[in-house]
């Protein structure tokens, strides 16, 4: 799966997730698309954030190489 796809992907899980969970409370149509929209931009801007972290966190574990190492 493409890199760029997989936030899309979330964010629609995400927003489908939320539009079923309304819809069990009845709540009116118009409302649980909004909550489910509201959802879906949140999943999104979350999966950006978790892979910019896991990308740090793996910067951080590997061993830095200087010049004693080449040496």
């Amino acid at each position: 799966m493409p890199k760029q796809l997989r936030p899309f992907i979330e964010g629609l899980a995400v927003g489908c997730v939320f539009i079923s969970i309304t819809m069990l409370f009845e709540i009116p149509l118009y409302m649980s698309f909004i909550i489910g929209a509201l959802a879906a931009i949140g999943g999104y801007r979350n999966s950006i954030k978790m892979d910019k972290e896991k990308v740090a966190k793996k910067e951080q574990n590997q061993p830095q190489s200087t010049k004693k190492d080449i040496e």
